[in-house]
């Protein structure tokens, strides 16, 4: 089975040529490498594949920012991978058996879809992982970390879907742009009867780079899609019981985000945008076999 590994970078060329190091050093050999620059500089990306010299490496260029989902979606388009493998620039492997691990674990169960790994973040703790279960759940259970499982949702930072998901279930939606696109799919999987599950035994470290997105008040544009994606992800699939606690305690944590950055005219921006999106949502509300999945996964519904 080839394996598509496929990046997106934006002025982060650094942080790209060591997750791009931590590839070649994989000991499974049948992948191509897309990788997505929408960058302001393309000379110093093509500079740094000139030096790669290998041909299961390919480089686009897109002359505008398409965010996060877009960016995926332009590079499964291009792909030719029976599995598709994303991984942020500014990650990288820890073993070089990590791709050989995926195979093995989507080869031995057929009905998951998509992979979730441990992340671990290097900012002011070193054993700061970043994992598929809410907070409470690992103060509770901090065995989880190193235990693999099905879960109700993956991290963006690393991880592997079936082209079969895509084909069934659609591409990322390039409505969200930034945050909440993981979940998304997360949600259109379950219902579709595919599993998603956390193999703990591939590690990836996460080396956090400033955000690329937007031009002025990064923070603040950030959290304006993180406002309006939470409206579109509770009127899009949550159960109609589920939405005013969802939404309230949503809002009400960016709200206090919003104080604390100085970015109040982004969150008024974000419950705009939200409340527009009640007029052209297509509802499409999990199946009780799908909350099901997610009581039993560590899912949430109320928040």
């Amino acid at each position: 089975m080839k394996i598509s590994i496929l990046i997106g970078s934006r002025n982060r060329i650094n942080a790209l040529e060591r997750c791009l190091k931590s590839v070649v050093l994989q000991d499974y050999s049948d992948i191509e490498v897309l990788v997505l620059d929408d960058s302001d500089n393309q000379n110093e990306y093509k500079k740094l594949f000139r030096t790669i010299k290998d041909p299961r490496f390919q480089l686009f260029h897109s002359p505008r920012p398409l965010g996060v989902s877009g960016s995926r979606n332009s590079l499964m388009e291009k792909a030719k991978g029976d599995i598709y493998f994303f991984i942020d620039d500014d990650a990288y492997f820890d073993e070089k058996d990590s791709l050989t691990i995926i195979l093995e674990s989507f080869l031995a169960q057929p009905r998951v879809g998509i992979l979730a790994f441990k992340i671990q973040n290097h900012g002011e703790s070193e054993r700061e992982y970043n994992v598929p279960f809410n907070t409470g759940t690992l103060k509770r259970n901090p065995q989880l970390i190193g235990q693999s499982r099905f879960v109700a949702y993956f991290l963006g930072t690393a991880h592997a879907i079936r082209k079969d998901v895509i084909k069934e279930c659609g591409l990322y939606n390039n409505a969200l742009f930034f945050g909440e696109e993981e979940l998304d799919l997360s949600y259109r999987a379950i219902s579709h009867g595919w599993e998603i599950y956390y193999e703990s035994n591939v590690l990836v470290h996460h080396m956090p780079q400033p955000s690329v997105i937007g031009k002025g008040n990064c923070m603040g544009e950030e959290l304006f899609h993180h406002v309006k994606n939470r409206f579109y992800l509770a009127f899009s699939y949550l159960p109609a019981r589920f939405i005013p606690l969802y939404l309230g305690i949503w809002t009400s944590k960016y709200l206090l985000d919003a104080i604390q950055i100085g970015a109040f005219k982004f969150y008024i921006k974000g419950i705009i945008k939200g409340l527009f999106w009640l007029r052209i949502i297509r509802r499409d509300a999990l199946k009780p076999e799908a909350i099901e999945y997610l009581r039993e996964n560590f899912g949430r519904l109320w928040y």
